[in-house]
């Protein structure tokens, strides 16, 4: 008995040794945090997921991978949260993206020992300022985006072809490795080089592609062309020693780290929200929830019931309105002689009816020709639709009236960056707005947006004056919160030229995501949102239903049974007029945010070390309904303390407002999967006095009518 107890306990002691090593061993990996998608499909395995593969296979069990969509570092980078690395390597984000906290996020990572490995792609350079830009760490020097002028800010090579040849064979990242056979890169961007770096490797002619330095106690390395499998690298990464490559090069970034490895715990945070009902602010609408647009009319049955349980009455709709006159009309438009006559506005009037049945808003989006000599016909034809619209001032008006124009949408995709292109376009705006304002006065023009906004918003303010009403943004593939950043940025400067009641509507501003990462972004951009719902006219999501564009499925509702896109397969098509729960979820848990904002705080001692934002609420009070919503984003790991938290505690207290007769109260939650509507209970008294408790990446709405 007792040799079988000694067996026993040796087996055990054997096993908790081996355990006890590989635990070890597990936790001397070097841990790596890669950053990207594609720049568009943000799918993992398409960049991220390969670059893991390809290293584990060259140095199996070397390396331990995180990885994040452009979202989550734009959102979630800060100086505590990259501090769980020991490298970080970014790509395939929008420089102009980047806020002061990430900024000095990651200049604190690498100079205190973290290792940084920047990936470039067509659209990495589009920073407005070098301040904003990853160059206080980089060994070269970055290129802050210019308004105008040939070929891309930062320096590009397009020697072909663009063969690597390695000028410091001994350095690490690239010692022992034969590059002959190595396949050509198809292009790569440079700069100049920072005194103290190394040039790893260059093209044929000289020009530096690699870049190495030591900053501060970490490391910095620039690799032009080389991503993952992406457009720029794509045959190059199909070399056989490609892991082995990324794998030295990932273990000399990681050579001087001092990143803290800790065992974490999970908790639950507490917070306290107060809501004070007499404080009132900003009204928010159904405006700042609403689509681009509606494809595939009319709306009927189980598509139509989606839409309606989103509460969106008013909500904006774009219209595109591009018309034309008859061939020979190059004369103003004049009602006063029967120019009526002229023009077919069935088209019109059959829109319009399908956003009356709506309840929904229209946006004229119209393009005038810039590029056409006879652009007096269109603007001509269009102050006839408006006119068979809206009647004339005094007249009798409809109910459903047009009120905003947008003149050309996207101008980028017809202008160009040119400076003679785009004062045409200006001067083009300037005649629409202020000849068709003298025919209807309540008419406010927008200039279409610019996807590299900064400086051109800059330029469009110079030249169109009080002419413009509002500045239709396209922001895709930002954060809400740099999305407003800018917006607060243009209208500062519109103020400094005497245009001080410039308003802005964001459309097709979107974040190329799926699952819990999507939801969250919703319900992030939301409560910027909601911070500028006055100087913010509306927020249009980009579709309604699935619309394929770039291999990313954009919209909130499924138009077909089949499979649809570049889906990844945990987050299957949901079928015909079925909702695509990770975005559809975020609008259906705001449907009751509507009306005057209440002054509403949300305190957490745990949280409140996190130098990101992680949870709000925000309260609002309408025709009979009082509503708060509460969200956390994703789960806070305070590694001093070693937790992390993974869901939030709140205690709410609210004075019901005095317009609110009824004491029905029902709580909702929604997450990326979910939507869970609790059964109602009656109120007592004159406030909301409860605890609700609900995980990260969530959210819970309070709605009492």
């Amino acid at each position: 008995m007792r040799s079988r107890l000694g067996g026993c306990l040796v087996v055990l002691l054997v096993g908790f040794a081996l355990w006890a090593v590989g635990a070890a061993a597990e936790d001397q990996r070097i841990r790596v945090l890669v950053v990207g998608g594609d720049w568009k499909s943000q799918l993992p395995g398409q960049r991220g997921d390969f670059v893991r593969r390809e290293v584990e296979k060259a140095a199996p069990g070397k390396f331990a991978f995180t990885l994040w969509t452009t979202y989550e570092f734009l959102q979630y980078g800060d100086a505590e949260s990259l501090r769980a690395f020991d490298v970080v390597a970014v790509g395939d984000l929008k420089g102009q993206s980047v806020v002061p906290r990430l900024m000095d996020g990651l200049t604190r990572f690498v100079e205190g020992g973290g290792g940084f490995l920047y990936l470039d792609n067509h659209k990495a350079f589009t920073f407005p300022t070098r301040e904003l830009s990853f160059d206080p760490v980089l060994p070269i020097e970055v290129v802050p985006y210019r308004p105008y002028g040939g070929g891309d800010s930062q320096p590009y090579c397009t020697e072909q072809p663009l063969t690597v040849r390695v000028c410091t064979t001994n350095h690490p990242v690239v010692q022992g490795l034969d590059f002959s056979a190595a396949p050509a890169l198809r292009g790569a961007r440079t700069g100049k080089v920072k005194p103290g770096a190394t040039i790893v490797a260059a093209s044929p002619a000289g020009v530096p592609l690699w870049v190495a330095w030591d900053k501060g106690n970490g490391r910095a390395l620039w690799l032009g062309g080389v991503l993952a499998n992406d457009e720029l690298s794509e045959d190059f990464a199909k070399w056989p020693a490609f892991g082995k490559f990324y794998a030295q090069a990932l273990g000399w970034l990681a050579g001087k780290s001092i990143a803290p490895r800790v065992t974490l715990r999970d908790a639950v945070a507490t917070a306290t929200v107060t809501v004070d009902s007499h404080a009132t602010g900003s009204v928010v609408s159904a405006r700042h929830f609403s689509m681009v647009d509606y494809a595939g009319y009319p709306m009927v049955g189980s598509d139509l019931a989606l839409y309606e349980a989103l509460h969106l009455d008013r909500a904006f709709v774009k219209v595109p309105c591009n018309v034309h006159g008859p061939d020979d009309s190059h004369e103003a438009f004049d009602f006063t002689r029967g120019d009526m006559a002229k023009y077919d506005c069935k088209g019109v009037d059959d829109r319009l009816a399908e956003l009356t049945q709506l309840r929904a808003e229209p946006i004229f989006t119209e393009d005038p020709g810039f590029d056409s000599t006879n652009w007096m016909a269109r603007k001509s034809a269009l102050a006839a639709r408006l006119v068979h619209v809206n009647g004339l001032p005094g007249g009798p008006q409809p109910v459903l009236c047009v009120r905003y124009i947008e003149v050309l949408n996207d101008p980028h995709h017809h202008t160009g960056y040119t400076a003679e292109v785009l004062n045409r376009y200006f001067d083009r705006f300037n005649d629409y707005a202020s000849d068709l304002r003298k025919l209807q006065p309540v008419l406010r023009f927008g200039a279409g947006a610019f996807q590299s906004e900064w400086p051109y918003v800059q330029q469009m303010i110079d030249r169109c004056g009080t002419n413009l009403g509002w500045v239709s943004r396209a922001p895709s593939g930002y954060t809400g919160e740099a999305i407003f950043r800018l917006q607060d940025e243009y209208a500062k400067y519109a103020r400094s030229k005497g245009v001080n009641d410039l308003q802005f509507l964001l459309s097709e501003c979107d974040f190329w995501l799926y699952g819990a990462p999507s939801f969250d972004y919703l319900m992030m951009r939301f409560k910027p949102t909601l911070d500028h719902a006055d100087s913010c006219i509306g927020v249009l999501q980009y579709t309604w239903h699935e619309y394929e564009q770039g291999g990313y499925v954009y919209g909130l509702v499924g138009r077909t049974d089949g499979v649809y896109g570049q889906v990844p397969p945990e987050w299957p098509n949901p079928g015909k007029d079925k909702p695509v729960t990770y975005r559809y979820n975020a609008f259906r848990i705001m449907r009751d945010c509507r009306g005057a904002q209440c002054r509403t705080t949300l305190a957490s001692p745990e949280l409140a070390t996190s130098p990101s934002p992680r949870a709000y609420a925000v309260a609002t009070c309408n025709e009979g309904v009082f509503n708060i919503v509460l969200h956390y984003g994703y789960a806070w790991t305070d590694l001093a303390q070693g937790r992390t938290f993974r869901s939030l505690k709140v205690h709410v207290t609210a004075p019901i407002p005095a317009a609110i007769r009824g004491r029905t109260l029902t709580i909702t939650r929604a997450d990326c999967r979910n939507v869970k509507e609790e059964p109602s209970q009656t109120v007592a008294g004159d406030a909301i006095d409860l605890d609700v408790e609900f995980p990260a990446q969530s959210a819970v709405a309070l709605t009492l009518k």
